[in-house]
């Protein structure tokens, strides 16, 4: 009976170490994946200027093979380039999300169409977020693509 108590009261105080020294996951405060759904709406809609009021005025955009934009004016310069490129269509998911007080974290992946649905690419995202004046809004992201590069580039 005492080992019972004994081997019992262990196991207890294990289960407490172990999710003491686990720290809790702090619940997405920013709701990344909401504003990762409108991103894709506006962005597909042609709403480029929604799009960029997403990001802060100083916020930044790295995208693959190219080089990163800062401010609200590159942003959205960026995003038409995309758009007059054949990226009409993006595809977003979020697949972790994290903040903790003014901070957030995104991450997840992005397919592109073109207007007929051709595929253009797919890969890989990452999005860091600020609130600011009590909104959230996007401080930089960076996405690379899981496509190879083509061979023309590589000259």
């Amino acid at each position: 009976m005492l080992t019972k108590k004994v081997v019992c009261c262990g196991l207890i105080l294990m289960l407490g170490a172990v999710l003491a020294a686990v720290p809790a996951v702090a619940a997405d405060k920013s709701n990344m994946a909401a504003r990762a759904a409108v991103w894709e709406k506006e962005y597909n809609a042609g709403n480029l200027a929604a799009v960029q009021a997403l990001y802060a005025t100083d916020g930044c955009r790295m995208p693959p093979n190219q080089e990163a934009v800062h401010g609200s004016d590159a942003i959205l310069a960026q995003l038409k380039a995309g758009k007059d490129r054949g990226a009409d269509k993006v595809k977003i998911v979020v697949t972790a999300a994290e903040s903790s007080g003014d901070l957030a974290y995104g991450m997840g992946t992005y397919e592109i169409t073109g207007a007929d649905g051709s595929h253009i690419d797919h890969g890989k995202w990452m999005n860091v977020s600020k609130k600011l004046n009590g909104t959230w809004k996007t401080q930089c992201d960076i996405f690379n693509s899981d496509m190879p590069m083509p061979t023309s580039s590589m000259k």
